[in-house]
């Protein structure tokens, strides 16, 4: 009798004890209001927006980088559940297909974390379930899509009731859809009342929960603003990328404190805010799961205690952010541990050379904050009939650029392979310099002292070649061969080689010989404007019969002038997706 009753009380005891860490589970609610400007919040009463702890964000990435992306539906709502830019979650648009894998969005976060914990996702708008995170959801316990606003209310209310919930995706739809068919006023103004009474229910459900022990966060959110009429979105304009993030609870500094004291002051200063990619981090440190250095994640979280703040590239080499205190920052470059600083430096540069797609790690206060850079170089530039050019870069891919509308065509870039250019794609990888000599002929030269003709018209590299740069092929030219880093046709028939030395050759094409005199030093009497980049050129290209471009290391390029001969002021500028819609694209 003694031995049952002890048994009976250590299951009591464990049973109990088991409720007790059931209770004790912390809970989200995320809500996520599709197009709602902040603005508006403002200006109607809404005294259930009014029960969050609600401060302005922004969306779209950071402008003129990598991370830059439109502010419409599906890259916002793929930045929110992800914690990253566009450049590492790849939904460049609302009719993406999948999310990168690599970048796990909080359903799948979560599960991994805990498969036992309940994770559902109800959706007004269907593709944030069935294109972006169909994989993600796999494991999920529910998975609804394309309910009215009025049933995904309903519906998560009754979730929130039932006590099983652990993480809820809830996408409320009808601001957005307002904003698209009226613009700003009074139906865009009531869609925001509608929402105002539909959050107050789900509030109160899990205020319910509260007194009953449980621990809640809700966050409320939206996945970009709108123009100024009210009408639409997808730009980077200031009310386009300004968006809210809204608590229940009191979140860190990185929420509540505007930071003005920032490198980058666009959009009004913007970035002194909150960014979208905080959302994820939050959610999954509120839920005891720990951030990780090799998850990259962009954002920093708003609870505990904030990462490396306002982080953002100075330039291509060097990274900024905002400190007021000191403490030991590493520095991950590529998941490996390159160097520690102190965070009241508030700046740190990158001297190791590498190059390529470069994601540095930065962790202070036990929080890693991540950001991507793209080190790429362009190495080659090769005219093309019409108004076509293709620009081969570090990485083995090339971009074929639509020079009347000044951008990259559409699916590029692709990788330089033999399917995609014949006979180049086995010395991809040493190409260095190209140019098109005639009408139907194109030359490309390889690091190691060989060039390639290749035919335009057949899109083939002729046969018989790779031939080596000797004085038969390239007459005076055979000693600078391994030298040549760029080549640059210029519209007299003479082409200009560019010398890794800083030194440049003229070739007669006519003559079929070096001319005389040759090499000479790139300065600012031979070439206004090269001089202080002499050693720096990794490329060059014959835009017209007025106008080159040199392309430079670390990401930045010169346009200079055929016509006068010298480089336009103002350079040289950043190649990125302002300067070069689509270039440096991943």
């Amino acid at each position: 009798m003694k031995l049952l009753i002890s048994c009976l009380l250590f299951i009591a005891l464990v049973s109990s004890t088991q409720s007790i860490f059931a209770q004790q589970s912390k809970k989200v609610l995320l809500i996520g209001v599709d197009g709602l400007q902040y603005e508006k919040l403002k200006d109607i009463d809404t005294p259930n927006y009014d029960r969050l702890i609600l401060h302005k964000a922004y969306t779209g990435g950071i402008k003129g980088t990598p991370s830059q992306q439109d502010t419409k539906s599906g890259p916002g709502w793929s930045t929110i559940l992800t914690g990253v830019w566009v450049d590492k979650h790849q939904v460049t648009s609302n009719n993406s297909g999948l999310a990168n894998a690599e970048f796990p969005s909080l359903f799948k976060r979560i599960k991994e974390a805990d498969n036992n914990l309940w994770v559902g996702s109800i959706s007004h708008w269907s593709p944030i379930n069935t294109n972006f995170f169909t994989a993600d959801l796999e494991q999920a316990d529910l998975v609804l899509s394309g309910l009215s606003d009025a049933d995904v209310t309903a519906r998560g209310v009754q979730e929130i009731s039932s006590g099983h919930v652990d993480f809820l995706f809830l996408h409320l739809d009808d601001p957005d859809g307002a904003g698209h068919s009226s613009c700003f006023g009074d139906h865009y103004n009531e869609s925001i009342l509608t929402s105002d009474a539909q959050l107050g229910a789900l509030l109160d459900a899990v205020d319910t929960r509260i007194a009953a022990g449980e621990e809640w966060l809700v966050l409320v959110t939206t996945d970009h603003g709108r123009d100024s009429r009210g009408c639409g979105h997808g730009a980077q304009t200031a009310s386009e990328k300004t968006i809210f993030i809204g608590s229940n609870l009191p979140l860190n500094a990185e929420h509540s404190e505007y930071i003005e004291d920032i490198h980058n002051k666009d959009f009004n200063g913007i970035y002194g805010h909150a960014a979208q990619t905080s959302i994820a981090p939050t959610v999954l440190r509120f839920m005891d799961i720990e951030l990780q250095t090799t998850w990259k994640l962009d954002g920093n979280p708003l609870i505990g205690n904030p990462g490396t703040r306002k982080m953002m590239a100075a330039d291509n080499r060097t990274i900024k952010w905002y400190s007021a205190n000191s403490g030991p920052v590493e520095i991950h470059q590529n998941d490996q541990l390159i160097d520690v600083v102190d965070a009241s430096s508030q700046s740190w540069t990158d001297y190791t050379g590498a190059d390529g797609v470069l994601d540095y790690v930065f962790v202070y206060n036990d929080t890693p904050v991540a950001l991507r850079k793209s080190a790429l170089e362009i190495i080659a530039g090769l005219d093309w009939s019409g108004s076509r050019a293709y620009y081969f870069r570090g990485d083995n891919h090339y971009v074929r650029y639509n020079k009347i509308l000044d951008k990259a065509s559409s699916g590029y870039p692709h990788t330089t392979d033999n399917n995609s250019w014949s006979g180049l794609g086995d010395y991809a990888d040493l190409v260095v310099a190209a140019f098109k000599a005639s009408s139907d002929k194109g030359y490309f030269f390889l690091n190691d002292g060989r060039y390639l003709r290749y035919d335009l018209d057949e899109d083939r590299v002729d046969s018989g070649y790779p031939k080596l740069v000797d004085n038969n092929s390239w007459p005076g030219m055979a000693i600078y061969a391994t030298k040549i880093r760029a080549a640059l046709k210029w519209p007299n028939g003479k082409v200009y080689f560019f010398l890794d030395d800083g030194n440049y050759l003229r070739y007669d094409l006519e003559e079929d010989q070096l001319d005389s005199g040759y090499p000479q030093p790139v300065n600012d009497s031979t070439w206004p404007g090269l001089g202080a980049y002499a050693t720096e050129i990794t490329a060059a290209h014959q835009w017209n019969a007025f106008r080159a471009y040199f392309f430079l290391k670390n990401q930045r390029y010169i346009r200079y002038s055929i016509t006068s001969d010298q480089a336009y002021s103002g350079y040289p500028r950043t190649t990125d997706d302002d300067t070069w819609p689509g270039l440096m694209s991943p």
